[in-house]
């Protein structure tokens, strides 16, 4: 795994820890507004003090850029549902999220105010709803996109089988209790809006932020604009990549199909442009294995192994020969290729497969009435 792989991965867990802590703060607002903020001392408090607010910022950054980076380098937007749904949902977190950062970073840079969750809540619930609507649609966004490259990175590992009975449910009851605490939490809001001394806290950060509001909205619109020139010379500069003059390559399948198509995409997009079933459970990020095939021809049509198939053969013992079709790419000619593990092999049956054991055959339905006696 390269050093930008390690990175996209560390930078991806520490926010979504981050995340998590967030929402599970959000459900306590199930029980009141104070239970809110008391738990967001212990929960959210590792990201507001000298050390982890510059480690949480630091990961927001590397992690949307090497995003962007690896937007440039797919051969294919659209490799599969899941991985073309979370790249979709990636892009669209930073205009979503972004009044949120405003509202809780930015603008207490530029005030000194420290805004609680009652002023949040206020602002949510009373005093810019359309931002709450908004807010709710980045929580269930970050959620998807946050779980979803956890779960290719989780589903890989030795230990996915012992824990991905639990992980179901908790990908389902986090979000639906955080979205539950802050809807009771905004519901206490608004039966206290009319009691003065509930509300002079919200108030006082009003005043402060009233002072800025102008300049914050500003500052706002020239991320968005600069965020949507870099997304747009990003696909700009990945489709003169792409679509450059490019010789054609003939990829075979023993017992398969044949496809012919311009080079430029690895023999996973290939074989999936044409809508060729393959394995490929890490999402084709090298991490694997699973999208393995042996070479039988045409060897020498294709790139040379890099740094992330080299220590993924090596993990997975391998036989020479042996490419990893998310990561060898056709470069002229012809190749004639075999797939190692069945398109729809399930994580738990490929950990068994690597670890030397048979899975259990599929239970065949019952004979109907009739049947075999031909």
């Amino acid at each position: 795994m390269t050093l930008l792989n390690k990175l996209r991965i560390a930078s991806g867990l520490v926010l979504f820890v981050f995340v998590l802590g967030h929402l599970l703060t959000l459900a306590f607002g199930l029980r009141s507004i104070e239970a809110m903020e008391t738990a967001g001392r212990f929960l959210m408090g590792p990201w507001t003090n000298p050390v982890g607010g510059p480690i949480l910022m630091l990961s927001f950054l590397l992690h949307g850029a090497l995003g962007i980076w690896a937007l440039f380098w797919r051969n294919r937007l659209f490799f599969n549902w899941g991985d073309s749904i979370q790249a979709l949902l990636g892009i669209a977190i930073v205009p979503l999220l972004l009044p949120h950062i405003m509202g809780t970073v930015v603008g207490p840079a530029m005030t000194g105010a420290t805004p609680s969750f009652k002023w949040v809540l206020a602002v949510y619930w009373m005093f810019v709803p359309h931002l709450g609507i908004q807010q709710v649609i980045a929580l269930i966004v970050i959620w998807i996109h946050g779980c979803y490259g956890l779960f290719l990175w989780m589903q890989v590992q030795d230990w996915w089988g012992r824990i991905s009975t639990v992980s179901y449910p908790f990908v389902v009851i986090v979000p639906v209790a955080a979205l539950l605490g802050f809807v009771e939490a905004g519901k206490i809001l608004l039966a206290n809006s009319g009691n003065a001394e509930f509300m002079a806290p919200v108030r006082e950060t009003a005043a402060l932020y009233g002072q800025v509001g102008d300049q914050l909205w500003r500052i706002q619109d020239q991320i968005l604009w600069a965020y949507a020139a870099i997304v747009a010379v990003v696909f700009a500069a990945r489709a003169v990549r792409v679509w450059r003059k490019r010789p054609m390559v003939t990829l075979n399948y023993v017992d398969g199909p044949t496809i012919v198509r311009p080079a430029g995409l690895s023999l996973l997009e290939t074989a999936q442009s044409r809508d060729t079933p393959h394995a490929a459970l890490c999402g084709a990020r090298g991490r694997c294995g699973s999208c393995a095939v042996r070479i039988v021809e045409g060897s020498g049509n294709l790139s040379p192994v890099g740094p992330i198939e080299a220590e993924t053969l090596a993990r997975r013992s391998a036989a020479p020969g042996d490419r990893l079709a998310c990561q060898a790419m056709p470069v002229g000619g012809s190749v004639l290729v075999e797939p190692l593990f069945s398109p729809d092999i399930t994580p738990i049956e490929y950990q068994a497969l690597l670890r030397g054991e048979v899975p259990d055959p599929p239970v065949s339905e019952p004979a109907s009435v009739g049947e075999g006696s031909q």
